[in-house]
């Protein structure tokens, strides 16, 4: 996507609520001065917004062009005043009630419905939304059915491994009647087929967090994106992966062409109760380091991070895992279940 363009939604996210001086307008965008400016120059010169001193206003001609949704505050209660979320989220929850429960085949989780909206209301806020082609690696969080509840990305492409949660989207996606959606059996280990390389403006991914499986997760959304301008969210812990990790993986994505605009600290939770799996602590490695009960909190939460291609983006070497055993642990997976087929072994 174009800088200029999603610069101009996030001017007019700010200004549809209220006017705003140059210096308060400013906090809520990410680009240079430079760019900031041609933006409002632009908006000014289409007569999108106007400017009587010290205020930017949006211009009646701006309420025709921007629908504005306002999620409200996403970091305390999201979706409180504005109905559009509200009724979002409630056909969220509706259509995900008799979603697939995580099996321990695939390392599996997913996180709140109200977290999974919150997920796309940034991903909104950001102007990252409208009219983009949105690549998703694994949905276990079904993200892609709550992005088509708002009918607002051009094209939904998903590739996950687990047969069970495609056929739920494509049957979702059906029920609902968003048409612009393409789901794949897909396996990480493979390579990506060559139809989705360089296709796409976004994408979104919860990798496995292993050495190996992290870049290698984040190497195939990479293969994904069109070029400059393009954009990457990514959920990721403190749980699994070690500031080390965390380091190795920033260093990771810089030599990639991107930089990191936003972490958002612990944005999302897992559910236990929801995610029934009460039984993959009986393999953990944590609970054998350590005599503990079943946890009686929601504890394991991921942050949400934003990063957009400078340059490239390039493809930095990475090892594949052989199988999907190397790929789901390595020393600091503690809290991730032993497949059926491993236990077996044991």
């Amino acid at each position: 996507m174009e800088e200029l363009q999603r610069i101009k939604k996030q001017i007019l996210r700010v200004l549809i609520k209220a006017p705003q001086t140059f210096w308060e307008l400013i906090n809520f965008q990410d680009a240079h001065i430079i760019p900031f400016l041609e933006a409002l120059k632009s908006l000014l010169k289409e007569g999108i917004i106007i400017y009587e001193k010290p205020y930017f206003k949006i211009s009646q001609n701006a309420f025709q062009i921007e629908e504005y949704h306002d999620p409200g505050c996403l970091f305390c209660s999201p979706f409180e005043s504005d109905q559009y979320w509200k009724k979002i989220l409630e056909r969220f929850k509706e259509l995900t009630k008799d979603r697939p429960l995580p099996t321990s085949d695939f390392d599996q989780g997913f996180i709140k419905p109200e977290d999974t909206l919150k997920r796309v209301a940034f991903i909104y806020l950001r102007g990252d939304l409208e009219e983009t082609e949105v690549f998703i690696l694994g949905d276990d969080d079904l993200i892609s059915i709550a992005m088509a509840l708002t009918g607002l990305p051009k094209r939904i492409t998903v590739v996950e491994i687990d047969e069970r949660i495609n056929r739920f989207i494509e049957k979702t996606c059906q029920r609902i009647g968003y048409k612009n959606i393409e789901v794949y059996n897909y396996n990480v280990i493979e390579a990506l087929p060559q139809n989705l390389k360089r296709q796409f403006d976004v994408f979104v991914t919860d990798p496995v967090e292993t050495k190996k499986g992290l870049k290698l997760f984040v190497a195939r959304c990479i293969e994904s994106l069109k070029g400059p301008g393009s954009v990457g969210y990514m959920g990721f812990t403190h749980r699994e992966a070690s500031l080390q990790k965390w380091r190795d993986f920033e260093k990771f994505i810089y030599e990639a062409g991107f930089v990191i605009t936003d972490i958002l600290r612990d944005f999302t939770t897992y559910p236990e109760k929801e995610n029934s799996w009460e039984d993959f602590y009986r393999t953990y490695r944590l609970m054998k380091e350590f005599d503990l009960d079943l946890p009686n909190v929601d504890w394991y939460k991921s942050s949400l991070v934003r990063f957009e291609v400078v340059e490239g983006p390039y493809l930095p070497e990475i090892e594949i895992p052989r199988d999907l055993e190397e790929l789901y642990f390595d020393e600091e997976a503690w809290a991730t279940p032993l497949p059926s087929y491993l236990e077996k072994k044991v």
